[in-house]
């Protein structure tokens, strides 16, 4: 690969993410990320810039996981990485146009990394969705997860350089809603600014990329990462 990508491995197998974690980690051009049920998938794929995602036949609700994410994500490439025989799939499944790579096949993680090579250099740049749908802060993510949400970003902020949320999220805000950042009502009303940080991870060396904090505020449903977004739900 020319350029780091960013991968989804979902799979209800833990032994399986570890294993393919641990060989991920020896491929510097690849950026792992691994869910182990289709709600923390569907928000993973919501909320990171992921360039293909490779997964085990499971399912979603009442649909193959492949055949949502191909409806949600049309041009997102995937692979199925499954030991169920390919004539054994779900229809859904197959006709979700996924590549297929047998896990029982010899050096199954070689053969997945040069499809997931091939599928996201085909795909030219990565696919991230337009409308994010944020995870729940307290809930295991998934929990109250509702694919067809749509979120928009509409502020940044560099939680690396120290900088506070809750300016980013007044300023996002009142430029959001074409309003004066005076006009607008004291953050504190919706939330604990030293909750909120310390939440996000704000407030210790380590950061807690993968939480947001949701909650209402000027009348806007939002939700702040802990890797710097500031979202509005459409």
């Amino acid at each position: 690969m020319s350029s780091q990508r960013t991968v989804l491995h979902v799979d209800d197998d833990p032994a399986v993410l570890d294993l393919s974690s641990d060989w991920a980690a020896a491929h510097d051009e690849i950026n792992w990320l691994t869910a182990s049920d289709p709600g923390t998938g569907m928000e993973l794929l919501s909320t990171r810039d992921v360039d293909c995602l490779v997964s085990d036949s499971i399912r979603a609700a009442d649909d193959p996981f492949v055949s949502r994410v191909a409806t949600t994500f049309p041009d997102l490439p995937v692979v199925l990485f499954t030991s169920m025989d390919c004539e054994a799939l779900d229809p859904a499944v197959r006709e979700a146009g996924a590549a297929y790579v047998t896990k029982g096949s010899t050096a199954p993680f070689d053969a997945l990394f040069d499809r997931v090579q091939s599928l996201a250099d085909d795909a030219g740049t990565s696919t991230a969705p337009a409308a994010p749908a944020p995870r729940a802060t307290t809930r295991a993510a998934g929990d109250d997860a509702d694919p067809t949400d749509r979120w928009i970003p509409i502020g940044r902020y560099r939680p690396a350089a120290g900088d506070d949320p809750t300016t980013t999220i007044v300023t996002a805000v009142a430029e959001y809603t074409d309003r004066d950042t005076s006009t607008l009502p004291p953050l504190y009303d919706a939330i604990d600014a030293e909750a909120l940080a310390a939440l996000l991870g704000s407030n210790t060396e380590r950061r807690r990329d993968h939480v947001q904090v949701r909650f209402v505020y000027a009348d806007q449903e939002l939700a702040v990462t802990g890797d710097g977004f500031v979202l509005a739900r459409q």
